[in-house]
């Protein structure tokens, strides 16, 4: 009954959504599901405590659960260049090392690399298939570097095998990241609170500044631009000069314009 509700018993059953593995990123995306489901329970309920048929005089036991605080959003953690070579350096196999290149070089999530296999590569086209939850399958587009990576990966392997594997030749499974990554980010000197999200999050950010189209970005990560406007407003409104200097019409010598607009400018 909603009459028995109390704060402590809706505080337990939001906590009891919040995932338990050691996955920071997990843990954050849990938190955030939990809160959506929050606000849609506290929406119910204050549907039915405007309806006076329902005798609710008392909205203090949902009014007064919080949800969990800066969670919404991803972790603000990006890395240089220079800062994911000292990560691969510092990474305690070949195996973490390949993990993390993979990750830095298609931006794609740890699930949609760990379920990769070598068929799934095509190295003429230079692109790779993914498919994991939500978002279904889709094509990467790799730059060149990321396809040589991947076609000395693919070098003497059955089309079948995946194309990441733990040290023994075991598959990646969820969560068995964790500590390797934690390692090498501590052997590296970086940031103990980094993830393996943080490289798909830097892979965005360069991709924001080297000019690629949202668009084009949303497709390669599987998101949406909407989710890329939110989330990287701040590189956006940064970047938004450049972008202007760089793409726009000018008349600065060796930038050429437009016929019509060259032949209208000698009229």
């Amino acid at each position: 009954m909603v009459t028995s509700l109390t704060k402590t018993t809706l505080d337990e059953w939001l906590a009891s959504m919040v995932s338990t593995c050691g996955d920071p990123e997990r843990i954050r995306k849990s938190k955030d599901s939990a809160n959506r489901v929050l606000t849609m329970v506290k929406a119910l309920l204050n549907h039915a405590m405007s309806d006076p048929s329902n005798g609710l005089m008392d909205d203090s036991a949902w009014r007064l659960v919080k949800p969990f605080r800066d969670v919404a959003k991803p972790r603000g953690i990006r890395y240089t260049d220079a800062e994911v070579r000292r990560l691969v350096k510092s990474a305690r196999d070949a195996a973490t090392a390949k993990l993390i290149t993979g990750a830095y070089l298609t931006g794609a999530r740890y699930g949609e690399l760990i379920e990769a296999r070598v068929s799934h590569f095509d190295g003429h086209a230079k692109t790779l298939q993914v498919n994991v939850g939500k978002t279904g399958n889709r094509t990467i587009v790799l730059q060149t570097s990321a396809a040589n990576f991947f076609k000395r990966l693919a070098i003497k392997r059955s089309p079948d095998d995946f194309v990441f594997v733990q040290r023994d030749g075991s598959r990646w499974k969820r969560s068995d990241q964790t500590r390797p990554i934690k390692d090498a980010l501590k052997k590296a000197g970086l940031p103990p609170n980094g993830s393996i999200y943080a490289l798909r999050h830097t892979y965005v950010s360069h991709a924001i500044e080297g000019g690629v189209p949202l668009n084009v970005i949303a497709e390669n990560c599987g998101t949406s631009v909407r989710m890329i406007e939110k989330t990287y407003a701040k590189i956006l409104a940064e970047k938004r000069r450049d972008f202007i200097e760089r793409g726009t019409p000018s008349l600065t010598e060796g930038r050429t314009a437009p016929r019509s607009f060259r032949r209208a400018l000698s009229t």
